[in-house]
């Protein structure tokens, strides 16, 4: 796909998915973003596709992500089994920095990395910025900043999303 249309992709995508912070509502396609983890090894979200994915974009400087981040550590390890991915970005400038942030985080959840265009593109202008997909890779619900009451809806919501029949149409 074009660097171009791919940068359109994740700014339509992102900004639905930006209106389902509020409430529940249609479901949006979302872009098959390649994700690099710590030691440079890609993957593709849809690698994650029969999974309900929380994916956090998060950064070691950010406070607030230092609140939530134990809290998706908690989700992970409470739902991992059910078929619940969580995927933290780091947005770090400073790559290097995040091994050790996480160690002393002790988090065990995966840890990710975009490409520099891919972290343009998508805009996030809010940090920590939390969006949820479905199995199918739906954009489901968008939770910019951290709240504890938008935690508690996000464990709620990935809860509901869990015991959905995939493809929400009966088929298992």
């Amino acid at each position: 796909m074009r660097k171009g249309l791919v940068f359109w992709l994740l700014i339509a995508a992102l900004g639905a998915a930006a209106a389902f912070a509020a409430g529940p509502g249609e479901r949006v396609d979302f872009p098959d973003l390649e994700l690099y983890d710590l030691q440079g090894n890609p993957s593709k979200l849809s690698d994650f596709r029969g999974t309900v994915v929380v994916l956090n974009f998060w950064a070691t400087w950010c406070g607030p992500c230092r609140m939530e981040l134990p809290e998706l550590e908690k989700l992970y390890n409470e739902l991992g089994g059910k078929g619940l991915m969580v995927l933290a970005v780091s947005v770090d400038e400073y790559r290097q920095l995040v091994p050790a942030f996480i160690e002393r985080m002790r988090l065990t959840l995966p840890v990710y990395f975009v490409d520099p265009a891919t972290e343009r593109a998508l805009g996030i202008g809010t940090i920590p910025f939390t969006l949820v997909l479905d199995k199918e890779g739906k954009a489901v619900r968008a939770y910019p900043g951290y709240s504890q009451e938008g935690m508690r809806d996000l464990k709620k919501l990935a809860a509901e999303l869990l015991a959905e029949k995939r493809g929400r149409g009966g088929k298992s």
